[in-house]
């Protein structure tokens, strides 16, 4: 008794708290008044209904192997590598020669450039380095001030 008295006192508090579902109003459209819009509301469920009751089921009676010679029905829908490749008519014609791609020119000059921005390159990320290991000292230095003057 106290169970079932315990069960029904949760089922109660289950439905109080159980909120409203959620949903809101969709506004209103012009283009929704066309009375073509109006018969295909009515008429989508009705071809909806007809596809999964009748249609599908019917075809896939027709397309089994063994009836499709009586029903007329054929295995290929549209296009697609199950259909096969179209066959070629004709001969190929030969394929063009291949040529080696030139050879990359690099001059000396372009090299050293290359060479000497790299350098340059390498020494700015070394003081770029050396400056924030000196900006972060700072920074310590700063907080460890600021709390020494906290605990005065």
């Amino acid at each position: 008794m106290r169970f079932w008295k315990s069960l029904v006192m949760v089922g109660v508090a289950v439905l109080f708290l159980a909120g409203p579902a959620l949903a809101y109003h969709d506004e209103y459209d012009d283009s929704e008044s066309n009375p073509l819009r109006v018969a295909a509301y009515i008429l989508h469920p009705v071809g909806f209904t007809l596809e999964w009751l009748v249609f599908r089921p019917m075809h896939a009676l027709v397309s089994q192997p063994d009836l499709e010679p009586i029903s007329g029905h054929y295995r290929p829908h549209g296009w697609g590598f199950e259909a096969g490749m179209p066959e070629m008519s004709g001969e190929m014609g030969s394929s063009p020669s291949a040529t080696a791609p030139p050879a990359p020119t690099v001059s000396t000059a372009d090299a050293e450039a290359a060479r000497r921005a790299a350098e340059e390159a390498r020494a700015a990320a070394e003081e770029a380095k050396r400056a924030a290991e000196e900006a972060a000292r700072a920074a310590e230095k700063a907080t460890r001030g600021f709390e020494k003057s906290l605990r005065k």
